[in-house]
């Protein structure tokens, strides 16, 4: 949710166009499925936004949040970061802003492990916070249009507590669709596909064709079992 102190009416604008991608063009890649055997469900329905989160920061904590976990486990850790260390919002304390990078910095490493009780990731988490709260890490800078996705790439996987998987799913909210988040989930709805237990290299080989897109048509692939669809977001 939004900082409690408010903002400007611009301020606010900014905020709901990143968290929708409303800046985002989607033209060329509606183009593309609409060519694409298999993918024109997915330019027929304008699909190709991510949800993103207020800050790039919050969405780096979640993120990493969703590593090795069930997504009930996620949301629990989530819930107790935000119950913990958020500010309230004024005309209801009971509902509270997800913490800033100050926020978590300010306190001590082994009691924010004990509250958030987010296992190995406390570390991550909270090492994070202090590199963004203390000016070593810029995560804003991340959006520069002017850099390549590799570029992008490997200064996510600088960050603590980002892998592949992490990475992929930060470029998806960045407004770049070439990386595939490969998880268990991902080795699932492949496997479905194709009708046999599926590898990490292998998923990442049949989204392959689609080149500069492959990470967009993953989350939005019209899968044959239609119990769940493919998000940038699930547990690993």
């Amino acid at each position: 949710m939004v900082e409690a102190d408010g903002g400007t009416p611009d301020e606010v604008e900014g905020i709901i166009r990143r968290i929708l991608q409303l800046d985002r063009s989607l033209s060329d890649f509606h183009e593309y499925c609409s060519a694409t055997p298999g993918l024109a469900r997915i330019s027929l329905a304008r699909q190709g936004r991510m949800l993103c989160s207020p800050t790039l920061f919050e969405d780096c904590l979640k993120v990493i949040l969703t590593t090795n976990t069930t997504w009930a486990q996620t949301k629990g850790m989530v819930k107790r970061l935000v119950d913990a260390y958020g500010s309230p919002w004024p005309t209801d304390p009971t509902l509270k802003a997800f913490p800033t990078p100050e926020q978590i910095a300010a306190v001590p490493v082994d009691d924010f492990a004990a509250t958030v009780r987010a296992g190995y990731r406390a570390q991550s988490l909270h090492g994070l916070a202090v590199d963004v709260a203390e000016g070593r890490t810029d995560l804003d800078a991340l959006r520069d249009p002017s850099l390549t996705s590799d570029d992008v790439l490997k200064r996510l996987l600088a960050l603590r507590g980002i892998g592949p998987y992490g990475a992929a799913c930060l470029l998806l909210y960045l407004g770049r669709g070439d990386r595939v988040n490969v998880d268990s989930w991902a080795r699932t709805l492949v496997g479905q596909e194709l009708g046999r237990k599926v590898t990490d290299k292998e998923v990442v080989a049949f989204f392959e064709p689609h080149g500069k897109w492959r990470g967009l048509v993953y989350s939005f692939y019209p899968w044959k079992e239609r119990g769940a669809g493919a998000t940038a977001d699930v547990a690993a």
